[in-house]
C-alpha cells in the first residue's frame, strides 16, 4: 500500500526505496562520470528493474547524460539474453565513461566475465546495482550487504515484536543498510582508478 504500510494488517515487508538513488550518489561521487552508460530491456518491466526513473532523476539534478542500450532480458533463450547485453556493453564502452550494469537476464555468471572484460579493456567503471558478488566477479564498485548482519537483526526484532502481539503492519518497515562499499581492486588497478583512503576504509 505505501513505504509505511503493507496495506495488509498479518503482512510485514521489508523495503529499501532510496537504494538505487544511494547506489547512484555514490557511484557519481566516486567516478565524476559525465556519460553513464545503461543498458537495460525497453519494457514497463526492464525499466523499473534498471530503476531508470532514478537514473534520470539524479541525470537531471546532477548535469550527467545517460547513454542508453535496450537489451533483451524477459526472453526464454538466455544464450540470446546475455549476448544482448554483451552487444550493449560493446557500443556503451565506446561511447560512456562509466557503466551502471543493471539486474536483468543477460546479466549472469556466464556473461559477467566478457562484460568485465570488455568494460576493463576500454578503462570503464562499472557498478553492480546487484551487489558486491557481482563484484567478486569483476565488475568496478557496488554498495555492500554486510554479509546480512543488519537485515537480519532488523527482521528478528521484527519477529519479536510480532510474538509479542504487535501487528505486522504497524511495525517499521523502513530498512537501510550501513553503507558499505565493495571495491575490486585488481579492476581499480586494471582501469587506473586509485582509491582514495576514505573509500577503502568504507569498504566492506
Amino acid at each position: 500500500k505505501s513505504i509505511e504500510d503493507s496495506g495488509y494488517p498479518y503482512l510485514h515487508a521489508q523495503v529499501d526505496p532510496y537504494r538505487y538513488e544511494r547506489q547512484l550518489r555514490v557511484f557519481h561521487e566516486i567516478v565524476e562520470f559525465k556519460k553513464l552508460g545503461v543498458a537495460y530491456e525497453d519494457s514497463a518491466d526492464g525499466r523499473t528493474y534498471a530503476a531508470i526513473d532514478v537514473v534520470e532523476k539524479l541525470a537531471n539534478e546532477r548535469g550527467f547524460e545517460i547513454i542508453r542500450c535496450y537489451t533483451q532480458s524477459d526472453i526464454t533463450d538466455t544464450s540470446l539474453a546475455e549476448q544482448s547485453v554483451v552487444d550493449c556493453f560493446s557500443q556503451l564502452a565506446d561511447k560512456a565513461d562509466a557503466i551502471y550494469v543493471t539486474v536483468q537476464g543477460g546479466v549472469s555468471s556466464r556473461s559477467i566475465p566478457r562484460l568485465v572484460n570488455i568494460a576493463n579493456e576500454k578503462k570503464i567503471p562499472t557498478f553492480s546495482q546487484s551487489g558486491s558478488e557481482e563484484v567478486k566477479n569483476g565488475f568496478f564498485v557496488s554498495l555492500s550487504q554486510a554479509g546480512f548482519k543488519y537485515v537480519g537483526e532488523f527482521h528478528a526484532s521484527t519477529f519479536a515484536k510480532v510474538f509479542n502481539g504487535a501487528r505486522p503492519n504497524q511495525l517499521d518497515q523502513m530498512f537501510q543498510e550501513p553503507a558499505k562499499i565493495a571495491i575490486n581492486l585488481k579492476t581499480s588497478e586494471i582501469i587506473g582508478f586509485d582509491p582514495p583512503m576514505v573509500l577503502l576504509g568504507a569498504a566492506d
